[in-house]
């Protein structure tokens, strides 16, 4: 029987056992501090929405010009939050009031405040990057541009309304999740409303830079053709000498196509307000004298009963003449075409300037048509009166509407809304203020004002 023996050696045993590793590194470190900073943030919003709830609670519903508010006592900026506007109704007078509420419609019908909170939520989110921070930023502003946009376009003056911006010193608690009426930067809004709107001269010329970015690298990459072209031809040429000449004319017409594209000429551009306005030789007094002359009622338009208040908009060039009349209100063909007909035909003006340099500028000028008597055609014997407003649109804003001036010695008649009022009250009254003004001869006016209006009535009709 064959023994087998085995041989083995006995290993000590190890023991191994479960221990906690270590939580504390600098990953988890990292990652509880940003988690903090997140809750931090995301508390402070909620305490921003609890606020707006104490002052819906500590306010009282009304209705202002129409529209639900929540009117506070305390001395605050107007604010609103989605549907919810809230305004101290004591601290503004009506006209004020109309564009605080305007601007507050804005922000609650186009929901500007989901905006808000959308940029809050990603800024606790992505608060160590920069660029959330940016973004919150740009967009709040964004939706005030879009407000104050709003507020123009309804027709309020521009100077007006950034002289209410400024005038609103008081601030709110610090509510940002609101759409605050006064919110900062206040200067950056201001130059907003002020920046002149791209033409469709400044789009074109914008749009030429691609094609002709395009023309560049097509004229470098057929150089390079051109060039790699020659070497060959160079290589060839001791090998093939009769093919001379038909070599060569490939390389010219690569050559001729190489040249860059000449880039398109742009329009002259056309100012809407400069640092020194254009005006007609005289002035002003000299336009309503030429204008008055020179118009005439036309007869189909009498016969029709037409009258109201034509808008002719044109541009006086560098060189002082008239182009582009246009009508921007029209009231009837007849009317319209007598009004460009007088400015067409207008002398040469006095250029507007910009930076010392003479430039193309929009003027634009009402006449207002306006029939004496009664609605019926005019006999030969009476007269139509044609009564000319002028402004023009300046840095300084609307200039006062002008009429004929009388003397000391023959005050005309003021009647404003219905009331007559004496001179320095007229005086008083703000251009941007009146809707309309109509100017009552001869007749007409003693017809109505008897011995008072003897010297003509000026009718004002202001702005509700």
């Amino acid at each position: 029987m064959q023994k087998i023996v085995v041989n083995y050696r006995q290993l000590q045993g190890i023991t191994v056992t479960a221990g906690s590793a270590s939580t504390l590194t600098i990953e988890n470190v990292l990652l509880a501090v940003y988690a903090l900073v997140s809750v931090i943030l995301l508390m402070k919003m909620l305490m921003q929405l609890v606020s707006i709830l104490r002052w819906k609670m500590k306010g009282e519903k009304q209705l202002l010009q129409g529209t639900e508010i929540i009117a506070i006592k305390e001395t605050i900026t107007p604010f609103s939050f989605f549907n919810i506007i809230f305004i101290n109704p004591s601290l503004h007078n009506g006209h004020d009031t109309n564009q605080i509420l305007t601007h507050e419609l804005t922000h609650a019908r186009q929901v500007h405040s989901m905006d808000v909170l959308i940029s809050e939520m990603l800024t606790i989110i992505c608060w160590i990057n920069p660029a959330a921070w940016l973004l919150r930023r740009e967009v709040r502003q964004n939706l005030e541009f879009l407000a104050d946009n709003s507020v123009l376009e309804s027709g309020f003056d521009s100077k007006n309304y950034q002289y209410h911006l400024l005038q609103l010193s008081y601030q709110t608690p610090e509510i940002k999740l609101g759409n605050k009426f006064n919110v900062a930067p206040l200067k950056k809004r201001i130059t907003m409303m002020n920046q002149q709107k791209t033409n469709k001269a400044g789009i074109l010329k914008y749009s030429l830079i691609v094609p002709l970015a395009l023309a560049l690298i097509l004229s470098s990459n057929a150089e390079a053709i051109v060039n790699s072209t020659k070497k060959a031809l160079s290589v060839t040429k001791s090998v093939v000498v009769d093919n001379k000449k038909e070599t060569q004319e490939p390389i010219a017409t690569i050559a001729q196509t190489a040249k860059p594209a000449k880039q398109q000429p742009v329009k002259t551009e056309v100012y809407t307000v400069v640092e020194k306005m254009p005006e007609y030789p005289g002035g002003e007094k000299k336009l309503m004298e030429y204008l008055a002359m020179n118009l005439r009622y036309p007869v189909e338009a009498r016969k029709n009963d037409q009258q109201g208040t034509t808008i002719v908009q044109f541009v006086v060039n560098a060189q002082g003449k008239i182009e582009n009349a246009k009508v921007l209100r029209s009231i009837s063909s007849s009317l319209d075409q007598e009004a460009l007909r007088v400015v067409n035909a207008m002398s040469e003006w006095t250029p507007g300037e910009q930076n010392g340099k003479k430039v193309s500028v929009y003027y634009t000028l009402p006449i207002l048509f306006k029939l004496d008597g009664s609605s019926k055609p005019a006999p030969s014997s009476e007269k139509s009166s044609i009564v000319v407003v002028g402004y023009a649109e300046q840095t300084s804003g609307l200039v006062a509407p002008k009429v004929k001036e009388f003397g000391s010695s023959n005050p005309p008649l003021y009647i404003v809304d219905g009331k007559e009022v004496d001179e320095s009250t007229f005086k008083e009254l703000k251009p941007q203020y009146i809707k309309e003004i109509n100017v009552l001869k001869d007749a007409s006016a003693t017809a109505i004002y008897g011995d008072k209006g003897k010297n003509g009535v000026i009718l004002i009709i202001m702005k509700k």
